[in-house]
């Protein structure tokens, strides 16, 4: 990975970063600081090939347009699938569908025996899973995409014909999530913020916002079609908020679908079907209800009320409903797989957004200096709490199981170095949080192997960190 960033670095800074007098890493075809703020990086006599583009030729070679049908297009990607259909579906038990559960266990009674015999549907589904299972390659050097690029560019590609064809199901709807899904897995943004809007507008043309069976569900049995059609409500919902927390202020697409969900007993459940909390599908619905708890908080942070730019009351409720969720988690979790609970991270991600907001609370009375008071002495247990988590795996004392990792958790990591990094200055001991950094920050290494989000993370953390802080942590 760091052979491929040397080969991309332009000679001389950005034109924004010049002109604004700020530090630029060169990496094209953006810096880092241009893709994190959203800018239009350019860079003077410079002519980028985007790793990230691929000849239209190429696409257009595939679905020639005089004869563009399902059909064609079927059979194109079918050429695409080396893997039979029912080796396809066992790769996803064994490696996603244990923390995003979207698809019923019944599909493989169902598929059949060669992709000649399999519908539309069905091969999309299968290549949107090839393509989240796969460990990601880099590109040659020349402006070449590499073949796990290619492949997601060309899935973006067959989804949006088959939008243009008017066709539409259940099964293409779970395909458009593992899409989403694996660009918030590697750090594709705004690619993932667009992509969760078209997500759930594809759901809501299904009526399928986890309580209704669509009708279109035709190859499934009815009661696995209201499994699935509530389960992928859950999972757009969890896809939806956190995306939205990357984003900014800005609220979430589903908020409106799920108000006043809190405890377990008002989520809609598959009829029938047991709550086993060992069970990938009960860890799912944990996932959902720390999900909308960290969508209320997110809410409450950034819409202050006439009289409150922090409401210490809200902000405190969902702080102790969060907490109480966290105990139950910790219950039902074993020590060894609390970095594989989705459910888990996204309540820590949220307490950590209310504790950070918390310490930057304007003092004007009594009530405001006991919150960030209470704030600042929660943040940094919970920091430690992060930080020894992952140590185990840094350290080689555990192996980490990268298939296993929801993408969601490492979000987590990240924001915990930057809180880190943040409060260094705050620190009596120095040594300590450069400690905490240095796991923190070996994480997102170890697990870069798997998810490229991390990479995405430790750039920005690389341009918000100082460089001497960023030599003590090299040196260390």
């Amino acid at each position: 990975m760091e052979a491929r960033l040397r080969v991309h670095l332009a000679k001389k800074a950005c034109a924004r970063c010049r002109s604004q007098k700020r530090r630029c890493d060169r990496a094209t075809p953006e810096c880092g600081l241009c893709r994190r703020l959203r800018q239009a990086c350019h860079y003077e006599g410079l002519v980028i090939s985007s790793p990230r583009s691929i000849p239209s030729s190429s696409i257009d070679a595939e679905l020639p347009l005089e004869t563009l049908s399902p059909g064609h297009i079927k059979d194109a990607i079918a050429k695409k699938l080396t893997s039979a259909p029912g080796d396809i579906f066992v790769t996803y038990i064994q490696s996603i569908h244990p923390w995003f559960p979207i698809i019923a266990q019944t599909l493989q009674d169902q598929l059949p025996s060669s992709w000649n015999e399999a519908s539309l549907d069905d091969t999309l589904l299968a290549f949107c899973i090839n393509l989240l299972c796969t460990s990601p390659s880099t590109s040659s050097g020349d402006g070449t995409p590499s073949d796990f690029q290619s492949a997601y560019l060309r899935v973006k590609s067959w989804i949006a014909v088959i939008e243009g064809l008017g066709v539409t199901s259940l099964k293409i709807v779970q395909a458009r999530a593992l899409v989403t899904l694996f660009e918030v897995a590697h750090g594709f943004y705004p690619a993932a913020y667009i992509s969760i809007g078209t997500t759930v507008r594809a759901a809501d043309a299904l009526k399928d916002h986890g309580y209704l069976c669509p009708s279109s569900s035709s190859s499934t049995s009815d009661e696995s079609g209201k499994e699935e059609a509530i389960v992928i409500g859950w999972a757009i919902r969890i896809l939806d908020r956190y995306i939205t927390i990357q984003s900014g202020h800005r609220p979430s697409l589903t908020r409106f679908l799920a108000k006043g969900i809190h405890d377990i007993n008002k989520i809609p459940w598959p009829t029938g079907l047991e709550k086993d909390t060992r069970s990938s599908l009960w860890q799912l619905s944990r996932a959902f209800e720390a999900s909308t708890l960290l969508d209320n908080i997110h809410n409450v942070l950034h819409n202050p009320t006439p009289e409150q730019a922090f409401n210490v009351e809200e902000i405190g409720l969902l702080v102790e409903t969060s907490h109480s969720l966290r105990t139950l988690l910790l219950e039902e979790v074993e020590d060894a797989d609390q970095i594989y609970s989705g459910g888990l991270g996204l309540c820590h991600i949220g307490l950590l957004l209310a504790y950070e907001n918390g310490t930057k609370v304007q003092i004007t009375d009594g009530q405001s200096l006991t919150c960030q008071s209470l704030a600042t002495s929660s943040l940094t247990p919970i920091l430690t709490t992060i930080t020894n988590m992952v140590y185990p795996f840094v350290s080689g004392i555990q192996v980490i199981d990268l298939d296993r990792l929801p993408p969601f958790n490492i979000f987590l990591v990240y924001k915990a170095a930057g809180l880190v990094t943040e409060r260094m200055w705050m620190e009596a001991d120095s040594s300590e949080a450069l400690r905490k950094l240095r796991i923190l920050r070996g994480f997102l290494k170890l697990v870069n192997a798997r998810w490229l989000c991390c990479e995405y993370y430790l750039d920005i953390l690389n341009e918000d960190t100082a460089p001497r802080i960023l030599k003590s942590i090299e040196g260390g």
